[in-house]
C-alpha cells in the first residue's frame, strides 16, 4: 500500500489529462511541496460540484494520481499549478493528518490500454477537436492531442462532461474503453446536448 496525499476536487482528471488548479490552503500548499520533493505526485479524487470540499471524508474508490508539470505564484499568496494524470489508484482507507490534509492508503489499479479510432467511433474524436477549438483554455493544455487513440479521447470526454461521479466511476471501472465509447456516442449524438 502507498500513502499519498489526496485532493478531492470538482475538476475531474484521468491518466494523460491536464488541469490548471489554484491552491490556497496551507495544507494543500504543503501537499504541493511534498509532491514536488518526493516526485510521487498526489491524488485527485472526483467529487460532484454540489459538494463542499470542507465536508468531504469519503470519496469514490478509484482516483487519479497526478504529477505537477508547471507552477507559479498568483496574487494574494495563491499558488497556480498545472497537473497531469499519471495512473489510476484504488483507495483502501483515508486518514486525516494533523493539518487536515487527507492521506490515502491506496494500491495500483489498471489503466486502459491504447484503443485505435475507427470510422465507427471517429465522431467522438471529431467532436472533441471541435470542443478544444471552441474552448481554447482546454485545448491549449494539449500540445500533442491523441485524437487517434479512443482511450485518450474517451478519458478527455469523461473529465469534462457534466455527468454524476457514480457514472464516471462505472465507466473507468471497466477494463477497456468499449463501454465508454458506446455511452459517449449515444450521449453526444443527443441533439439536446450542447457540445
Amino acid at each position: 500500500m502507498m500513502k499519498i496525499p489526496l485532493l478531492p476536487h470538482t475538476d475531474h482528471l484521468l491518466p494523460k489529462g491536464r488541469a490548471k488548479l489554484t491552491i490556497a490552503q496551507a495544507r494543500h500548499i504543503r501537499m504541493v511541496k511534498e509532491a514536488l520533493s518526493s516526485n510521487e505526485g498526489f491524488l485527485m479524487a472526483m467529487i460532484d460540484s454540489n459538494r463542499e470540499e470542507s465536508e468531504i471524508t469519503e470519496v469514490p474508490a478509484l482516483t487519479t494520481r497526478v504529477q505537477i508539470i508547471d507552477f507559479h505564484r498568483l496574487e494574494g499568496d495563491l499558488l497556480g499549478i498545472t497537473v497531469e494524470g499519471i495512473d489510476i489508484l484504488r483507495i483502501a482507507k483515508i486518514h486525516v493528518d494533523f493539518d487536515h490534509l487527507l492521506i490515502a492508503d491506496c494500491a495500483p489499479y489498471f489503466v486502459w490500454p491504447p484503443f485505435p479510432a475507427t470510422s465507427a467511433n471517429q465522431y467522438l474524436a471529431d467532436k472533441l477537436k471541435q470542443l478544444h477549438a471552441t474552448v481554447p483554455d482546454l485545448g491549449e493544455l494539449y500540445a500533442e492531442p491523441k485524437y487517434s487513440d479512443m482511450t485518450w479521447v474517451c478519458q478527455r470526454w469523461i473529465e469534462v462532461l457534466p455527468i454524476d461521479v457514480k457514472y464516471k466511476q462505472l465507466l473507468i471501472h471497466q477494463e477497456n474503453p468499449k463501454l465508454a465509447i458506446r455511452f459517449l456516442m449515444k450521449l453526444l449524438q443527443d441533439k439536446n446536448l450542447i457540445y
